[in-house]
């Protein structure tokens, strides 16, 4: 859910995750670290929300209604912001490639093919974190395994 607000309704600069919330996981406060996202005396936000069930089908009206029902119950204000989208991420377009439990293996048992993203994530991760996490990860091993092969035998003691 994008929306914008005259009002703060969260003066974090970063992303805000909660806990007791029916679908409502995390939001941000975009105009906070880059204010020349709102115009002049607005507050640019987005929220996520996850449905259920996560995987598989659900029904986005109602899904996206708890989800405002949330926002609402989270910052009083919020029924005076203005909404400008909200996005369904599913099927052919999902939010992410695998949910948490559900991520293939970085190695692909082919030499110098590795896999990177949101879909081979670590527990509890997600998003551009992970494919930044996933990615750096693939590098680290990608320079130890040279480093390896580079390094001089040794000898083998008698």
């Amino acid at each position: 859910v994008n929306f914008a607000s005259r009002t703060p309704l969260l003066s974090a600069p970063g992303i805000v995750t909660f806990g007791k919330t029916r679908r409502l996981c995390n939001m941000a406060t975009m105009s906070a670290t880059c204010p020349e996202l709102a115009p002049p005396g607005w507050h640019l936000y987005v929220a996520y929300a996850v449905p259920k069930p996560a995987l598989g089908d659900f029904d986005a009206g109602a899904e996206v209604a708890l989800s405002l029902q949330d926002l609402r119950e989270q910052f009083p204000g919020f029924d005076q912001a203005r909404i400008l989208s909200i996005r369904v991420m599913r099927d052919d377009w999902p939010a992410q490639r695998s949910c948490a439990g559900y991520d293939l293996p970085r190695e692909t048992g082919v030499r110098g093919l590795w896999c990177v993203g949101d879909a081979v994530k670590a527990y509890g991760n997600g998003g551009t974190q992970a494919c930044a996490e996933t990615a750096k990860l693939v590098v680290d091993a990608i320079v130890a395994e040279r480093a390896r092969e580079a390094a001089p035998a040794r000898p083998v003691p008698v």
